[in-house]
């Protein structure tokens, strides 16, 4: 008897946990009452770095963690404060977003170009900012790697950014920053700059940029040559990674 009623007793609690195993599989997992995926929001896939989720940073914290095309870039965020109060704001800003250059180190004589400048990028919104790059005035000069007129532009180390008279946001991403300067009185020398990733490009272009396409994403930059008739300018369009896409019109002569 005492047997029959361990064997019932045992049987009861199999029902019982089979039951509920049903129960909650049904709830969870079941056909007809799967998981409402709106009830579980999901990360949208950053495209390359998102500009929202790089300036402003999911945690609020000063030193974020974001996955590009390659590996995961920590990168420290500042107060705007930090940035020096001399820095001027530029003109080309897209809503919150400004591009911000200081003179670091002022020429040693009259008439001579800045010696050393600085780019801040900054989100006005957050109150944060960050260090783009810093003027390296004895840069190693690249021209001998862009002759040819469909030509690409070279990766250059951040440390190699010659000058930078004027700088703006790249069309379409708010995470990558356009620099030029003319340090050798004669060109002007452009970069693409991605403070996130620390990668820099520098442009074929020697005569700078002309218009930004934000709906294509592209930079239009100009170029100088010399023919039977002498001089003249040509505009090339580049994707933001440095790629020559196309020549846009004829050349153009004083």
């Amino acid at each position: 008897m005492k047997k029959m009623i361990i064997v019932i007793a045992v049987v009861l609690v199999m029902v019982v946990f089979m039951g509920c195993k049903y129960v909650r599989g049904q709830i969870l997992d079941g056909p007809g009452m799967e998981r409402d995926s709106t009830d579980y929001p999901q990360e949208e896939p950053l495209d390359g770095l998102n500009k929202e989720a790089i300036l402003d940073g999911p945690d609020g914290t000063s030193t974020h963690a974001f996955t590009g095309s390659e590996e995961s870039v920590e990168v420290d965020l500042l107060d705007i404060d930090d940035m020096p109060k001399t820095a001027v704001r530029q003109e080309d800003s897209y809503m919150q977003y400004a591009v911000y250059v200081n003179v670091d180190k002022p020429a040693s004589g009259e008439g001579e170009m800045d010696a050393v400048r600085s780019v801040w990028l900054a989100d006005e919104r957050t109150g944060t900012v960050i260090k783009v790059c810093v003027t390296n005035p004895m840069a190693e000069v690249q021209w001998s790697k862009m002759s040819s007129k469909d030509a690409d532009g070279v990766s250059v180390a951040l440390t190699q950014i010659a000058a930078a008279d004027k700088a703006m946001i790249a069309p379409g991403d708010v995470s990558k920053v356009i620099v030029e300067g003319c340090p050798d009185g004669r060109n002007i020398w452009t970069y693409i700059i991605d403070p996130y990733q620390g990668t820099a490009i520098q442009l074929p272009s020697t005569e700078g940029v002309v218009s930004l396409d934000w709906e294509k994403k592209e930079i239009i930059a100009a170029s100088y040559g010399y023919d039977d008739n002498g001089r003249y300018t040509v505009n090339n369009a580049y994707s933001l990674a440095g790629k020559f896409l196309r020549m846009v019109g004829g050349k153009e002569r004083e």
